[in-house]
């Protein structure tokens, strides 16, 4: 919610620097000149600026699996085809900067007992490991960041890192909570500027997330849960859990996209799946107004057209500087209210006995579906009449009665544009056809899989050599199911 600016980039810098030399190199003379510590708020800064970054090093692969992109046929192709992929730099940028330092920041303030950095640092670690084991599927957590005592740390199993997860997430909200801190956090969080309130709602929204992806292990009892945890997070889209940039330290989507295209360096653009939601291909007589926000087809003549997955070619649409998302200045939003409601209304159609051939729920759950359209797109600064007369529309505006999941996921996956989270409800839902119309295998699709789309990547070569046969024990198949996914 806060900008950055470029000092605390400079903060973070040395931060990563020195706690990176602490366990790169066994060094037993000290240097008198060097700081041995680096305090909690030179650390929290580049952490949460690390993290947003995240979102954008696998945001750029996973939406192309969740086929919100799609690569040009200059750009990662071997990823739009399934063909062994890998995501090496968010692998190691997950766990050398926001892990790692994460874990330094939680043991120093739990030491001097800053319990609010406490809170804040075991946030940031759920998020992150989320985001590692929603992506690879086991990996090390509970025995690592023990410098040269454990140098090849087993890997913990998807199973046992969702109960990390949760009993950070738990130990946050306490830590949060605390009357008491010797450090406070203010300007040095970039994300919420110090507020705990906010915080605590992120730390929720963040449980009601990793509940809702067990729907298919516990059914209607994470439905109930996941609902629970709705209650207590984000109420506006003010509360956005979001690391808002600025035209010197520049939004991810555009440094690493966007002016790429005006130099003709073209790597990934709207997929046709996505853009055929919205231009009125998929759903006659019903275009979005986001589209505009979402991909730039310039001075192109016609309808917006995305790219083909796995063929790069077909469409009229980039991510430029003149979308919402890559902008310069522009937000990378990690955990939103949108999805919050768009979680809500899921779980309360499950709840009512909904599946993904039913129709109809209870009001609560459609008025959490249109909140959570209305919510985009007051995000993305669609203008009111705008959205009124998309929510009006009867192919949105259905009732209760009409209500289904393919309009529910339909439009989160719209929301969840760009954000990793997206290829999770993609893959809970097998790639449906019938909740996403339009999803179908990529072009040359990697004939290893046999039809089957890709449901996780694999480790970075690095670390196969690293730690061979760890990464040997927990490997599998591109086309293999995550735990979670039944």
């Amino acid at each position: 919610m806060l900008q950055f600016h470029k000092r605390y980039i400079i903060l973070g810098c040395l931060a990563l620097f020195m706690a990176a030399g602490c366990d790169s190199y066994l060094d037993v003379n000290d240097d008198p000149t060097r700081a041995s510590t680096v305090s909690s708020d030179a650390l929290l800064t580049p952490i949460e600026v690390s993290t947003a970054d995240a979102h954008f090093d696998l945001g750029q692969y996973t939406s192309l699996f969740a086929q919100q992109l799609a690569a040009y046929t200059s750009g990662p192709q071997q990823f739009d085809r399934h063909i062994d992929a890998r995501i090496n730099t968010a692998w190691n940028n997950i766990y050398l900067r926001n892990l790692y330092n994460a874990n330094i920041l939680v043991r120093q303030a739990t030491a001097e007992g800053s319990t609010h950095y406490v809170g804040i640092g075991k946030v940031l670690q759920a998020l992150n490991l989320g985001l590692l084991t929603d992506t690879w599927g086991a990996v090390p957590f509970s025995q690592a960041f023990q410098g040269p005592a454990e140098l090849t740390p087993p890997y913990d199993e998807q199973e046992q890192v969702y109960t990390t997860i949760q009993q950070l997430l738990d130990e946050a909200i306490t830590a949060l909570q605390s009357p008491t801190s010797l450090v406070k956090p203010g300007a040095d969080d970039v994300i919420y500027g110090g507020n705990l309130a906010l915080w605590i709602k992120a730390a929720n929204a963040l449980k009601a997330r990793y509940t809702i992806h067990l729907l298919e292990r516990e059914g209607v009892d994470a439905a109930n849960a996941a609902l629970g945890f709705v209650a207590k997070s984000f109420t506006s889209n003010t509360e956005d859990m979001q690391v808002v940039y600025n035209d010197r330290n520049l939004n991810p989507w555009n440094r690493g996209i966007a002016i790429g295209t005006t130099t003709g360096n073209f790597i990934v653009a709207p997929s046709q799946t996505l853009i055929n939601l919205m231009n009125g291909n998929v759903y006659a007589g019903l275009t979005d107004p986001r589209l505009p926000l979402m991909a730039d087809k310039g001075t192109s003549a016609g309808n917006y057209a995305g790219y083909r997955n796995g063929l790069g070619s077909g469409g009229n649409t980039n991510l430029t500087a003149n979308t919402f998302y890559a902008k310069p200045a522009a937000p990378v939003m990690m955990v939103t209210y949108s999805e919050m409601k768009f979680i809500e209304a899921e779980a309360r159609f499950v709840a009512n006995g909904g599946t993904s051939t039913t129709v109809g729920s209870t009001e609560e759950a459609y008025q959490a579906y249109l909140a959570g359209i209305r919510a985009h797109m007051e995000k993305l600064g669609v203008p009111a009449a705008d959205i009124n007369a998309y929510l009006t529309n009867p192919l949105v505006g259905v009732g209760a009665a009409n209500l289904t999941l393919e309009l529910i996921m339909k439009e989160k996956l719209i929301a969840l544009y760009l954000n990793p989270e997206a290829w999770v409800d993609v893959r809970r839902y097998d790639y449906s056809s019938e909740i996403y119309p339009g999803m179908e295998l990529p072009a040359e699709h990697n004939p290893a899989l046999n039809g089957q789309f890709i449901r996780r990547v694999f480790y970075p070569e690095a670390e196969a050599a690293r730690n061979a046969d760890e990464v040997a024990r927990v490997t599998k198949g591109l086309a293999e199911k995550m735990w979670w996914d039944l």
